[in-house]
């Protein structure tokens, strides 16, 4: 039918910033794919699968590109990191755990990162045995994270620096990734217990939650970073918490949608929901929310053309929400299986193919600059590094050795935290 005059046919209106910029990624992203898919995929159109090695999506290149650009976060960093004084640990925790993930890694009781002995593209070409040489030693690593800690419980920043929950969580899994079975001998227990139970609210709406430091902001990430610490020091967090008041504070925090805010009423996002799902796994108590809906709304995540996940809903994909989204599929997918008594899936919760394509094929740089970008058009970075590698492991869970495999709730390779956990045993047997 005819118009009225002055009226504007839909595909004419303009387009909402939110639609011109999914619009514009999707531009690169399908070129970026139809580009790449037939060199990553089989004759017969398949992808990799969740039996085979996490690296074995690399080839030699990419892995030591990827080497050595996070390794060049352990030297000296140019001015423009400023920003990010106070969060040093976090650095360091993004690079070693990335590195650990490729098979980079301060092994045994070496002093030195070397390939590990399970690496599979040994010998290692000349230029990453120079930057690995000139890389700072295990004791420097644990060195700089004992000087962050604080007598009064956690871990600062940076050296003199305000404890943090955020900093302190950072700090002690460096510490696991890098230390190995001796990790925690520098971690004064008594006072970090302290420290994360002081950071508890007691009393008002917030009850329950935390601050991240001492007068410092509430909101979902302290739940989580003060249960996965408390994990990883081989700590009971009822003795120093009321995990029942925590509880209650993160059922508040689910929205209509399904998924979780940072504080109650604020809109589902990605990396709060799996900080709420894996704090409430931490404790036990991961029944206590309607977990059916938050499968749906996670689930939606995954978009269906770029393959990746998204944090919030009509968001652009981001590579860092593939360890984000993909754990707390994966922490749901356990629940479940357990729950039910349906027993061990064959295939992933989510599209791992599509995922892989997304990270491999639009979030890769070239192996000469190395490093995974959030998205493409974008500067690698080592926070998305570590995430989308984190990521990209979940495609490989099914099967894979411990040292193939992320902890789903700590993000530490499953066989650093397994040998902690034996260390732990012993201590506790012998003080009994």
């Amino acid at each position: 039918r005819d118009r009225p005059p002055g009226a504007v046919s839909q595909s004419a209106m303009a387009l909402t910033p939110t639609e011109f910029e999914t619009s514009s990624l999707r531009k690169k992203v399908v070129a970026l794919l139809d580009e790449g898919r037939a060199l990553r995929r089989g004759d017969d159109g398949s992808t990799a699968t969740s039996t085979d090695s996490f690296l074995s999506c690399f080839d030699k290149a990419e892995v030591e590109g990827h080497a050595r650009f996070l390794l060049s976060g352990l030297s000296l960093l140019k001015p423009g990191f400023r920003s990010l004084d106070a969060s040093r640990p976090w650095l360091l925790f993004w690079i070693v755990h990335g590195l650990s993930l490729l098979g980079i890694e301060y092994e045994g009781t070496g002093e030195n990162l070397t390939p590990a002995s399970w690496y599979p593209f040994s010998p290692v070409t000349e230029e990453l045995a120079r930057t690995l040489g000139g890389a700072p030693s295990k004791t420097s690593c644990l060195g700089f994270v004992a000087s962050c800690q604080n007598s009064s419980g956690g871990y600062g920043g940076g050296p003199q620096q305000l404890s943090h929950v955020a900093t302190t969580y950072a700090a002690v899994a460096a510490l696991v990734v890098v230390g190995g079975r001796d990790a925690l001998e520098q971690v004064d227990r008594e006072a970090l217990a302290s420290f994360l139970g002081r950071m508890q609210v007691k009393h008002g709406k917030r009850k329950g939650a935390f601050t991240v430091h001492v007068g410092g902001e509430v909101d979902m990430r302290a739940c989580y970073l003060v249960m996965a610490v408390f994990r990883m020091v081989g700590l009971d967090p009822a003795t120093f918490l009321d995990l029942d008041a925590m509880v209650e504070y993160i059922r508040s925090c689910q929205t209509y949608e399904g998924g979780f805010g940072g504080e109650p009423g604020n809109e589902a996002h990605g990396g709060y929901s799996y900080c709420a799902f894996a704090a409430l796994a931490l404790a036990g108590r991961h029944g206590e929310v309607d977990i059916y809906q938050l499968l749906e709304w996670a689930s939606g995540r995954q978009q269906s053309v770029e393959g990746g996940f998204n944090g919030r809903t009509n968001k652009l994909v981001d590579s860092c929400y593939s360890w984000w989204q993909g754990a707390l599929l994966c922490l749901i997918e356990e629940h479940l299986c357990q729950e039910i008594d349906l027993g061990e899936r064959e295939d992933t919760v989510f599209h791992s193919g599509a995922l892989q394509d997304w990270i491999l094929l639009c979030c890769q740089l070239p192996p000469k600059s190395g490093g995974l970008r959030d998205k493409p058009g974008a500067s690698p970075d080592y926070y998305h590094t570590c995430y989308a590698l984190s990521g990209l492991s979940l495609c490989y869970r099914r099967g894979a050795m411990p040292h193939n495999r992320t902890d789903l709730l700590c993000n530490v390779r499953e066989d650093k935290l397994l040998a902690l956990d034996e260390r732990l045993r012993r201590e506790h047997k012998h003080t009994r």
